[in-house]
């Protein structure tokens, strides 16, 4: 590289074949995210002319990935068979955004964004199971109300071995849900991991609706709700079924959360201000120390409440917890809740390649306890086991309004 020292004053002469590399590898990076801007370059002889501003940008992301561009290479031309450049770029990716330690951080390829979206709001094929990764496993933490899932005695805290014969571990989150989703009334195979156990369980894909309102009246005019998740339409159905149980004059509600492995935040905020007077839902913090605060207005419902909660009650059904209980504006019961106290956001790549999940924030009970790694602690805890012969946490609930 040399300086030109004639007309060109301010800009830098560089042979064509190292610009055509470097630019690749500040494409690489804008592709990523990085903010580049790019002008017309005049090219000579072999010589490309730019700025000095565009060659110090240029230079210094190449600085910083000169390594990479090495190892590339080499395993390009030592492996022993030609590799996929596809997979090759996309495992950079993936690498890239597993560095935090973080399983609800990760790089999407556009299929695995396009599952999620499914999964999030609309119907789909699969088991009914809600995951996540706990110590670089699959770890179960609540299935539907009557899915092929919880039918075949899956459960909280059951650990994903594998599907369909192949292992999955937590970096191959994507993979392993994916793999359990498919064509209706196909079966698959799951191993999943219980004590020490394993347990192989096959069991038929069902059409798994995003309906996740319930109700019904119980004995004594107590109403019953409950929530099996956070979907886009699940504040307007809960909405409708409080109004229904306030007109018919009920004595009391029982909301069952249990098993409810949260979603969508706003629709979990909207039920909370529904139930709670004016005050503080939940906060929300960012690296740098700034609050996003959710508040409720003086709106609420008058009828006493109960909320169950068990350990497969996370996310957005602890939010939900918190903000009832720090506000006490209704009794907890149940076990301590699974402990998901982080906010992810997901966004779509300009150019429609893949997508970026990445946690943003964490979020802090209303008198600003902790929340992710620890749970929501209920009122009277009340377990329930396999040994029950009746649903006593329902049965605590009901005693608890009378």
């Amino acid at each position: 590289m040399s300086e030109d020292n004639g007309s060109s004053k301010g800009k830098i002469v560089i042979k064509k074949r190292s610009f055509v590399m470097i630019l690749v590898l500040v494409l690489l990076a804008g592709a990523l995210g990085g903010a580049f801007s790019y002008n017309a370059y005049v090219t000579k002889n072999d010589f490309t002319l730019i700025k000095t501003e565009d060659f110090e940008t240029i230079n210094g992301v190449y600085s910083k990935y000169a390594k990479l561009e090495m190892l590339y290479n080499y395993l390009n031309e030592r492996y022993y068979k030609e590799i996929d450049q596809g997979d090759m770029m996309t495992s950079i990716y993936k690498g890239l955004f597993a560095s935090p330690g973080d399983p609800y951080t990760s790089y999407l390829t556009l299929e695995e964004y396009e599952d999620l979206m499914v999964t999030a709001t609309g119907d789909f094929y699969g088991i009914g199971v809600t995951m996540e990764v706990i110590d670089n496993e699959i770890v179960v933490v609540s299935t539907m109300d009557g899915s092929p899932a919880q039918l075949a005695g899956i459960k909280t805290g059951d650990v994903i071995v594998s599907v369909d014969g192949v292992a999955y571990g937590g970096e191959k989150f994507s993979e392993a849900a994916s793999a359990m989703r498919g064509e209706l009334n196909t079966s698959v195979t799951v191993s999943y991991r219980r004590d020490g156990v394993v347990t192989d369980v096959k069991l038929i894909r069902k059409k798994i609706t995003t309906q996740s309102v319930y109700s019904e009246m119980l004995e004594g005019n107590i109403g019953y709700i409950r929530i099996t998740s956070f979907e886009l339409a699940t504040a307007e159905d809960f909405e409708k079924e409080l109004r229904n149980m306030e007109v018919s004059g009920v004595s009391g509600l029982v909301i069952d959360l249990r098993n409810n492995g949260g979603g969508i935040v706003d629709s979990g905020v909207a039920i909370a201000d529904m139930l709670l007077p004016e005050g503080t839902i939940v906060y929300l913090e960012d690296r740098k120390g700034e609050r996003v605060y959710e508040n409720s207005d003086a709106d609420c419902t008058s009828v006493p409440y109960v909320l169950l909660v068990n350990g497969g009650t996370a996310s957005t059904s602890e939010i939900l917890a918190a903000a009832v209980k720090d506000n006490k504006g209704g009794i907890i019961v149940g076990t301590n809740t699974f402990g998901k106290g982080i906010v992810q956001s997901i966004e779509k790549l300009s150019d429609n390649s893949g997508a970026l999940r990445i946690t943003v924030q964490q979020y802090f009970s209303p008198d600003g306890n902790v929340i992710h790694e620890k749970g929501v602690q209920p009122d009277y805890e009340v377990i329930l086991t396999e040994e029950s012969e009746t649903d006593v946490q329902l049965e605590k609930a009901i005693e608890l309004l009378k």
